[in-house]
This record gives structure tokens, C-alpha cells and sequence, in this order.
């Protein structure tokens, strides 16, 4: 009996490491809830290492760096992103989203599958629940209708991760919470 459960669970990790395959990484995409009534348009930068400025310690403390005149989040090294685009819209309306909620984040990155593979009806759960599990923000709405929910999963040191969330009313209220489970670092 468990002989045959080990091939059938060693074809079902080919078919997900074959959508692998076709994962990129990409600085704009734009997420919609299920129902369509949700957008969420985000864009990372990438700031290149001459265009930097290390700041200088203050009292032994390490203080970052800065770009363009601005003063970066302490999370950010070279390499790094940085969220320069944050626009959501509900029912097609623009809400705007305080930049004190966003631009003091970095290191999201984004990850998308240009093209939709060929699915068999069994694999389609499957594929979506890979499609889930990708770097990327995702927005829902609450089942009342009162309130937009919007995650977005970073990593972190020591091959971990937090999930940033993001909770918004349909009167522009903005809470923003994030979770980083123990890890062994």
C-alpha cells in the first residue's frame, strides 16, 4: 500500500516544480480580489548601490541608508526594494492608502506566472493553491462586505518570513499589522 502512495506523491511534486519553472520575479503587478471588486496596483525599486548613502553611525548605533534625500527603512540594504506604488480601489474607487502604512517597508518581492500552464480539471486546486503560496500581495474582502483585507508575505533573515496585512474600511480606516513567526536565528 505505501508503495504505491510514494510514486503518486513523487509525480504530484513534478507537475508543481514544473509551474517552478515558470515563476519571475517582477517590479509592477496588480492584485484582484476574487470577486473583482478589489485592485491593488504595486510597484518595487530596486535603488542601485552608487545611488546609496551610507548614513553614519550615530553613538554606535547603525542608522541605515538614505536615497534621493530620503531617509531609508532600517530593513533595507543594497539590493533591496523599496514600495513606491501602494494605489487601491474598491468598487473601482480609489482609496488612498497613507504612505506612513507602506513606504516605511522593504525587501517584498513580487512574483507572478506570466502564462497560465495547461491544467487537467485535477490539477486546477492544485495549480491555485501554488498560485497562493507566490511573494505577492493578495487583497479579499471580508464576507460582511465591510472590509478589504490586503497580505503580502517578505522574507526575512534566516529563511524566514512575516506576513504584512493590512485591514481597510470602505471609509479609508487603515490598520496594518505583521506576524513573524519564531524562528531559529
Amino acid at each position: 500500500m505505501s508503495v504505491v502512495s510514494i510514486p503518486i506523491a513523487a509525480k504530484a511534486m513534478d507537475v508543481e516544480e514544473t509551474w517552478w519553472e515558470d515563476v519571475v520575479k517582477v517590479s509592477k503587478f496588480t492584485a484582484k480580489s476574487e470577486e473583482g471588486n478589489l485592485t491593488l496596483e504595486v510597484e518595487l525599486e530596486f535603488p542601485k548601490e552608487p545611488d546609496l548613502v551610507a548614513l553614519p553611525e550615530v553613538g554606535g548605533e547603525y542608522q541605515g541608508y538614505s536615497y534621493k534625500g530620503e531617509k531609508l527603512p532600517l530593513r533595507f540594504w543594497p539590493g533591496c526594494s523599496l514600495i513606491t506604488k501602494f494605489d487601491f480601489k474598491w468598487d473601482g474607487k480609489p482609496i488612498e492608502i497613507e504612505k506612513r502604512f507602506w513606504r516605511d517597508l522593504a525587501g517584498f518581492i513580487i512574483e507572478d506566472v506570466p502564462n497560465k500552464p495547461a491544467l487537467k480539471p485535477e490539477e486546477s486546486w492544485k495549480y491555485q493553491k501554488f498560485i497562493d503560496g507566490l511573494r505577492r500581495p493578495s487583497v479579499m474582502i471580508s464576507q460582511d462586505g465591510g472590509t478589504a483585507l490586503i497580505e503580502w508575505v517578505r522574507p526575512e533573515e534566516c529563511d524566514s518570513s512575516s506576513t504584512i496585512r493590512w485591514i481597510i474600511s470602505r471609509s479609508g480606516t487603515v490598520l496594518r499589522h505583521r506576524y513573524e513567526p519564531p524562528h531559529e536565528c
